[in-house]
């Protein structure tokens, strides 16, 4: 029989699933501290460490078969109709957090039919808009359910006439937003810019109505104890400065080129005393990027790590770099603020915040900063590291040529890459007019 509780946490993709955005919100619940009900797909993956450590908050875990991880209409559809079916008690609470929005979909559905539950929403980063300020219009993404708008603009009507109804064949991300904008009691964001960025540029002026029941919660931090469950089985030479990224699939947007700049080009008798670590899904790419730098033997591509690995590796390197989303010119100013920043927090590395300005992280109170776009600000921060970590060279300086030589460097690359396709795609289709050849 399940224990009753009077909270319920909807989390599509929580652990032991790896997604960021599933652990945000199990941290939430080990910040909060009192017991939830938790409603998840059902995962194939075995528990990890944090996945059971976080089960001493939960008092019932809700498991809904649903094998999508994108947050396509279809599959929010299912995830709708699966989880309130699952869901048996009354609940004083509910919690949501996108991403993934069916998340919030889910539990706008159970706050319209219990109007008295308290619905606290959160958002990850703003849906609508991606990181380059432009709206999604992935088809995957259009509610084709005529019935599905006609019930929720049934509920807008009785709510408030003053704000406009839901078109046929909208946006998801857009039906998102506003549903938690009318009908959440509170509303999460975790930065400043990020709730400016969101309510400003959201189509329908829902400004007032929002910020009377917002409120800015950063990432959570976990206490120490989560950052020693589980050592990590790193090697690091303790003779270097080691340095380390802990990445993600944004290379685009949160690239590494004022690290090269600053590695490649120092003149420092101590250079080789550096050690970069970049722990990324993509490590071809990366290779690819620095193979043409003579400094390629200091930095160390690694593979992404387990969460609770992950806290313990935070511990034992000198510096931990992070970086904002490259969006000038974009937004005007930065809404993302990388949760792994939170991570980095609890650990008892130095922080080096390569940041752009006006942004979250560039009023972080950290050891080192630099300027995203701003390359010799980077430069700066690297010597400052050495001289702080005992590697002092006074006459150190740093080569001004890094520009016309990666530019080079990276044309040959992609030049190079280029062709190999062409050749690939010649040998394939000369293949295939041999197999389909009629004599």
């Amino acid at each position: 029989m399940q224990k009753e509780c009077d909270e319920l946490v909807i989390s599509c993709l929580f652990p032991p699933s790896n997604y960021v955005s599933g652990i945000t919100v199990a941290k939430r619940i080990i910040d909060a501290g009192h017991p939830v009900d938790v409603l998840q797909a059902r995962s194939n993956l075995d528990d990890n460490e944090f996945s059971l450590k976080v089960n001493d908050y939960i008092n019932n875990r809700i498991l809904v078969d649903v094998s999508c991880d994108n947050d396509w209409w279809e599959c929010i559809e299912k995830f709708i109709r699966k989880g309130k079916s699952a869901i048996k008690n009354d609940y004083k609470r509910i919690y949501s957090r996108s991403w993934l929005m069916a998340n919030h979909f889910l539990a706008c559905e159970y706050k319209l039919q219990n109007s008295s539950t308290f619905w606290t929403a959160e958002f990850s980063d703003p849906l609508i808009y991606d990181l380059s300020n432009n709206e999604k219009t992935y088809k995957q993404m259009i509610v084709d359910d005529d019935a599905y708008i006609d019930m929720l603009n049934s509920h807008i009507s009785n709510f408030n006439k003053d704000f406009p109804l839901i078109e046929y064949e909208s946006s998801a991300y857009f039906i998102a937003e506003y549903l938690v904008y009318l009908f959440a009691d509170k509303v999460i964001f975790t930065n400043e810019n990020q709730r400016q960025i969101m309510l400003d540029q959201f189509p329908v002026d829902v400004h007032d109505h929002v910020m009377a029941k917002s409120e800015i919660m950063p990432h959570p931090t976990l206490p120490d104890e989560y950052y020693h469950l589980k050592k990590s089985k790193l090697k690091l030479d303790e003779n270097y400065v080691n340095i380390a990224y802990f990445g993600s699939d944004y290379y685009g947007k949160r690239h590494f080129e004022g690290l090269f700049n600053a590695l490649e080009s120092l003149n420092h008798k101590y250079k080789d005393k550096i050690r970069l670590y970049i722990f990324i899904n993509d490590k071809k790419l990366i290779k690819r990027l620095i193979s043409t730098l003579e400094c390629k033997g200091n930095i160390k591509i690694k593979k992404p790590l387990e969460y609770i690995e992950f806290l313990n590796a935070t511990t034992r390197f000198d510096v931990l770099v992070v970086n904002d989303a490259n969006t000038k010119g974009h937004y005007p100013v930065n809404p993302y603020l990388p949760s792994k920043f939170s991570d980095y927090l609890g650990s008892s590395s130095d922080i080096w915040a390569i940041c752009e300005s006006e942004s979250t992280l560039s009023k972080s109170d950290v050891k080192y900063k630099s300027d995203v776009s701003d390359y010799p600000t980077s430069c700066e921060a690297l010597a400052e590291i050495l001289n702080d970590n005992g590697y002092v060279d006074e006459d150190y300086s740093f080569s001004d040529d890094y520009y016309q030589k990666r530019l080079t460097s990276l044309n040959e690359l992609f030049e190079s890459e280029f062709r190999k396709n062409q050749r690939l795609k010649k040998q394939l289709n000369e293949k295939s007019n041999k197999r389909f050849k009629i004599f």
